[in-house]
């Protein structure tokens, strides 16, 4: 099952990553909707979510038990600056990450897909659970950026 949900989050993140990277420089830039996000941003914040999707992970398979830090998604523009980003650099991020991710899960027990950390909202939360989690994030925010 956990093995399926990693399919799923490359089938998902190679898409994600192909239909950002073909996008016209002015698209990215467009805000759909007063208030929503530029598609630059969706890509900025892609990256920067896979970076703490990341560190949840290597913390889950590493420490028995750590706590999930949440993130604020609504400061990220903000306060990391996505005006003056790179959209090139993001998707190369967002691939890294995804292929680190993809290594380290090919090389593990099923049981380590057991192991599990600590949400403060979520509760006990195993790594294919998380995983899953992950990847109803990359599909939603693929929706929002062909939008």
């Amino acid at each position: 099952m956990s093995k399926e949900i990693l399919q799923q989050f490359v089938s998902a993140n190679k898409e994600f990553c192909a239909y950002a990277k073909a996008m016209a420089p002015e698209q990215l830039s467009h805000v759909p909707v007063p208030g929503e996000w530029s598609p630059a941003y969706v890509i900025h914040h892609m990256a920067d979510s896979d970076a703490h999707f990341l560190v949840r992970f290597l913390n889950i398979l590493s420490t028995d038990k750590p706590a999930i830090v949440p993130f604020d998604e609504e400061a990220f523009p903000t306060t990391l600056g996505y005006v003056g980003r790179n959209v090139a650099i993001s998707i190369a991020s967002i691939e890294a990450a995804t292929a680190q991710l993809v290594d380290i899960f090919s090389n593990v027990s099923d049981e380590v897909w057991n192991r599990t950390g600590l949400h403060p909202e979520r509760g006990e939360l195993t790594a294919s659970a998380l995983l899953q989690l992950t990847l109803n994030h990359r599909v939603g925010h693929l929706e929002q950026l062909k939008k």
